[in-house]
């Protein structure tokens, strides 16, 4: 009989630590940045951070992923701000004006992820349900050189006008 209460005791206190294990009604802020000068970079770099609250006041210790065009990153916490961050690259071509979708999702419903895109469903994403999504709208790369053509037009005179001036001074010396 002592056995079986404590083998009930034990079911009950990994149920309760594993229901706890996850993050409860999530609320959560986010902010982003991408590099949009195509001249200075060689890809595109996006970065997204976010502030996330449970409301079973959930510690910061485990796993966090994002879901970024089928593509799984691992999510960052800083220990100071205790803040998320996910952040990639995709090459310019691949970099036009567009919002991306962050799914954040836990350690378990990463593996239903896993096997959604195992088993080849189409949106491996539609049976899984997330802790949130967040949108990152990225407005396109610039691929302008970092001079203007006014610039240019302006260092091309001042170079006239100094050679103009060097050659008066030369005739000046010849008289």
């Amino acid at each position: 009989m002592q056995y079986y209460v404590s083998l009930l005791i034990t079911f009950l206190s990994l149920f309760v630590s594993t229901y706890g294990a996850s993050c409860q009604s999530p609320r959560h802020s986010s902010s982003g940045y991408s590099t949009q000068d195509g001249f200075f970079h060689y890809k595109t770099t996006y970065i997204m951070e976010f502030a996330l609250q449970c409301a079973n006041n959930y510690e910061h210790n485990s796993q966090f992923f994002a879901v970024v065009s089928g593509r799984v990153y691992q999510l960052s916490v800083s220990e100071e701000t205790a803040k998320y961050q996910v952040s990639w690259l995709l090459e310019h071509t691949e970099s036009s004006s567009q919002t991306f979708d962050v799914v954040v999702l836990d350690e378990d419903k990463l593996a239903e992820y896993k096997k959604a895109v195992q088993s080849g469903a189409e949106n491996p994403l539609s049976g899984v349900e997330p802790l949130f999504t967040a949108q990152y709208y990225h407005p396109g790369v610039s691929k302008k050189t970092p001079l203007s053509s006014e610039g240019v037009c302006l260092l091309i005179a001042v170079a006239a006008v100094y050679y103009a001036l060097n050659f008066k001074q030369e005739l000046a010396k010849r008289d």
